[in-house]
């Protein structure tokens, strides 16, 4: 099965996740970074950190 992920910030659809997935994405739209990940059909969105190094 393949969810819809869409920017918890700005709603833009981000991209299409099938289970099992673990990925990190940035939104063109609002420029926020993400870590998506999907297990058993629950799909978590979390705001990365940003690494200024």
């Amino acid at each position: 099965m393949t969810y819809y992920v869409v920017c918890p910030e700005c709603g833009y659809k981000l991209l299409k996740v099938g289970d099992g997935s673990t990925i990190e994405i940035y939104c063109p739209k609002c420029k926020g970074k993400y870590l998506i990940a999907v297990k058993d059909g629950k799909v978590t969105v979390q705001k990365a950190t940003v690494d200024n190094k």
